[in-house]
Parts: structure tokens; sequence; C-alpha cells
């Protein structure tokens, strides 16, 4: 079973951190956009795929190649400053969650 598996994991590898991002950004608020900060995540899933798909072809058409090197590179920056304003929108969120929160009743007051 594990044999046949591993071979889904490259593949897997590349869907789950987006959806992770995504289910972790709609579960830290109600304010949530769906169009504006699910445009955020998959630009900066789309900037990731693209550079580790870069290498990829540099890896196995020409390695050492220079202007390819710098294509990937440019890449890796894009989707590390993406995951960046990722990280800091749903951060904000979870922060103005926490501000609105209820308080609770002590055991016992009930």
């Amino acid at each position: 079973m594990w044999t046949v598996g591993a071979w889904f994991v490259p593949g897997v590898n590349f869907v789950v951190p987006r959806r992770f991002v995504l289910d972790i950004g709609r579960a830290s608020s109600l304010a949530w956009r769906e169009n504006r900060d699910t445009a955020l995540v998959n630009l900066w899933w789309a900037a990731w795929v693209a550079h580790a798909l870069v290498l990829m072809l540099a890896n196995r058409t020409d390695p050492g190649s220079m202007p390819l090197l710098v294509v990937a590179e440019l890449l890796m920056i894009t989707a590390a400053v993406l995951l960046v304003l990722v990280i800091e929108r749903v951060t904000t969120l979870q922060g103005f969650a926490l501000g609105t929160t209820v308080p609770v009743a002590r055991l016992g007051q009930v």
C-alpha cells in the first residue's frame, strides 16, 4: 500500500499547501473575503509552483543555465513576498477576531 501511495506524494505536495492556507484563512475570521484573500493565496501558490517547475525544467534541460536560475529565484522571491502578505492578512484577521470575543461566564456562575 505505501509503495503505491508514495507515487501520489509529489502531486499532493503541490495541492495541499494551498488548501491548508485557504482553510486557515477561512477559519481565522468571518471577515475573510473570498475574492480578495483567495486571490492573494492563489498568487502565492502559483508563484511557488512556477518556481518548482522552472527549477525542474532547468535541471532537466540545461543544469546551470543562468537565465533559468534567475527566473526561478525571482519566482521564489515573489512567492516569499506574497506569503508574507498572506501571513500578515491572516494574522490581522485573527487579531480582530480575538478582540471581538465575548467573555464566558465562570464555572458556577451560571
